[in-house]
């Protein structure tokens, strides 16, 4: 009797019916210029294969609300005001001076309008686009603090992250969780140095943790399916991604993603969603014309999510689930492919069984449903993975090819 696994590790994937361009401007200064990472952003998008329009305007040393800087501040910068209106941004990223941020819980110098600057961008950016969303930049502090304002790097964090809390109180709109996949990452590896040798800005690691919870933090979707690397190790990698979609899929209520996310309900072979004026369900990226009410019948394995529209007009994008319907059996089914040693130890073999199921990747999840690796095949008769660094336990292999799930596994690594 078929039965259905539900991966619990949910991931989005943007696609409207002509799969929609996401445009994202970023406004900020250094931190967000070093190392390019707009840039590292848009190649984990385009790797991942969605459409992405960036553009940046980050000039250096400029606050979003600094009296003291005149017209360069950003909220008095007629610049950022033509760069918000040079198009129909779904997403502006909005980086402030942290330094800003570092008093006492909920207090700002009086020498900088940092609630009043982020509330007149935000307004001309929902002017510009009605269905547009803000990104507050919760980021980092300088690596060894800054007293009284923190003795070490993540005591200033803790205070940047708890100062943007205290701003979307009356701002709600998106934060994007910078510092405490930062803190994350100094916590349990703090062999990763995240800031460059200035001590203040990031390191290539730093930018591109940031970059990929930004990206993360838009698209819903953890961005191990991307094949960007950002020019690091393999492990580096792996690392920093899965901490920058841990670190959101666990704040998605406290930095208000909730609030524009549609949460999907699976029960008996059913997803269901909330009321909205219209239903766009969609599997493998394919839309389901004949599903137009908010409760979708599951028939078939695949990658499903919902574009739900609100009465304003607004597409929001669902978290979609990764929906298996199979009989699994020890490596008794053929059909696809071949897969062995099975239990393994440091590698394993795939030969694969027919040419016109050639798959376009493995993905390989643990016990907890996380997905641990996403390999591009190129050979369309066998292939060998690495899988010395993954720990012993049971694992799923899915292959994926061109129409969706072909076929998944059971594999124990010993």
């Amino acid at each position: 009797m078929n039965r259905i696994i539900i991966i619990i590790f949910c991931f989005i994937y943007f696609h409207c019916t002509a799969q929609d361009t996401i445009k994202v401007l970023f406004i900020g200064n250094s931190f967000t210029y070093f190392e390019n990472m707009p840039d590292l952003f848009r190649n984990i998008a385009d790797s991942a294969g969605y459409k992405v329009k960036t553009q940046m305007y980050a000039p250096g040393g400029v606050s979003v609300g600094d009296t003291a800087q005149g017209t360069m501040a950003h909220m008095n910068n007629p610049l950022v005001y033509d760069n918000i209106r040079s198009d129909k941004w779904d997403y502006v990223v909005l980086q402030d001076n942290q330094g800003r941020f570092v008093l006492d819980y909920g207090k700002f110098s009086s020498s900088s309008l940092v609630i009043q600057g982020h509330f007149k961008i935000r307004d001309s950016v929902i002017h510009n686009n009605p269905c547009a969303k803000m990104i507050w930049f919760s980021g980092w502090g300088m690596k060894n603090g800054l007293p009284p304002y923190g003795n070490t790097g993540s005591e200033m964090i803790e205070r940047i992250t708890a100062n943007y809390h205290f701003l979307n109180d009356t701002a709600r709109q998106v934060i994007a969780p910078i510092g405490a996949a930062w803190e994350k990452i100094i916590q349990i590896n703090p062999g990763y140095d995240l800031w460059s040798a200035d001590e203040t800005h990031p390191s290539l690691e730093g930018a591109y943790l940031t970059a990929n919870v930004i990206y993360a933090t838009i698209f819903r979707d953890d961005p191990m399916y991307s094949s960007a690397n950002g020019g690091l190790s393999v492990s580096t990698n792996n690392l920093l991604k899965q901490i920058a979609w841990q670190t959101v899929s666990d704040s998605i209520a406290v930095t208000n993603l909730s609030s524009i996310t549609p949460y999907l309900q699976l029960q008996n072979n059913q997803l269901t969603a909330g009321n909205y004026q219209h239903y766009f369900w969609y599997n493998n990226m394919q839309f389901i014309s004949t599903a137009t009410s908010n409760v979708l019948n599951i028939s078939q394995s695949g990658h499903y999510y919902l574009m739900a529209e609100n009465a304003m007009g607004c597409k929001l994008k669902s978290m979609s689930k990764h929906i298996i319907i199979t009989n699994i059996t020890n490596n008794t089914l053929q059909s696809y492919f071949n897969l062995y040693p099975n239990p393994a130890k440091s590698t394993i073999n795939i030969d694969f069984t027919k040419e016109n199921a050639f798959p376009l990747r493995i993905n390989i999840f643990n016990i907890n449903a996380q997905l641990v690796k996403n390999i591009k095949i190129n050979d369309t008769v066998n292939t060998t993975i690495d899988v010395s660094d993954l720990e012993k336990g049971l694992y799923l292999i899915e292959m994926i090819g061109n129409k969706g799930i072909l076929e998944i596994k059971k594999l124990l690594i010993e």
